[in-house]
């Protein structure tokens, strides 16, 4: 994997590979120390090594279909950063995978070759990124979503389930931002190590009938068949729908 990452205050480009169960990071320049220390808190949270994820598996031992699993699965990767989560989240509602690679591809671009801090994107305006983002009505949320973060009115790090957040604030404070439905709100607190809601989309939900061999099953019908597995619900829908993405 090759990323470009803002590390303190430059951007280094990153080789991310796994050998074995070591994950062996490389970067083109060598490294301040305090840029080795955003680096390593940055590789933490992309691969949710602070996560614990023994109840899950001790919970699914028994569990045919999910007990695949337990050899290691259920950490979903994220970004560096949650600004950026909470970002890529907006561009995916409401349109097509492509669409959502554009506009991440044109925020990368306004961020000089790496994603934008808050500061970058609140500078730019939201016309900016009505014009040259083409986000169209996402725009004004995502600059008032970056102008929070910046003047501090809007703390997304301390939303993570690593720093003590609970959930129940989290998803109030996720649903109070503009843009965030319930699909975003369920997206967002999956990458911030809340394994409970559902994602339910327009990919999932349909992915989930072929599985179970039906033609329909409502979204208050799709929870409770995973309500069992708890705070791990989430997790165990999307783990269902994605086996296939892993190779044995």
């Amino acid at each position: 994997m090759r990323t470009r990452l803002r590390l303190a205050r430059r951007v280094v480009d990153t080789t991310i590979a796994q050998r074995g169960d070591v994950l062996r990071v490389e970067c083109a320049s060598a490294l301040a120390k305090p840029e080795g220390d955003a680096l390593s808190r940055a590789i933490a949270r992309m691969f949710g090594l602070d996560l614990n994820l023994a109840p899950f598996y001790a919970a699914i031992a028994a569990d045919a279909p999910l007990a695949w699993a337990r050899r290691g699965a259920g950490r979903l990767l994220a970004s560096p950063s949650v600004f950026e989560d909470l970002v890529k989240t907006l561009c995916s509602t409401n349109c097509a995978f492509s669409a959502t690679r554009r506009m991440v591809a044109a925020l990368v671009d306004l961020g000089g070759g790496a994603f934008p801090t808050p500061a970058i994107v609140a500078a730019a305006g939201t016309q900016y990124l009505i014009d040259r983002v083409r986000m169209g009505y996402r725009a004004r949320s995502l600059h008032e979503l970056a102008v929070q973060v910046e003047d501090g009115s809007f703390d997304a790090e301390a939303l993570r389930a690593a720093t003590g957040a609970q959930e129940e604030e989290v998803a109030a404070r996720l649903s109070a931002l503009r843009g965030f439905g319930p699909y975003a709100v369920a997206h967002a607190m999956q990458l911030l190590g809340f394994s409970r809601p559902l994602i339910l989309d327009s990919w999932t939900r349909p992915t989930y009938l072929r599985l179970i061999g039906k033609r329909s099953r409502s979204d208050a019908a799709i929870q409770r068949d995973f309500k069992s597995y708890g705070a791990y619900a989430g997790l165990a829908f999307w783990l269902t729908l994605t086996e296939d993405w892993l190779a044995d």
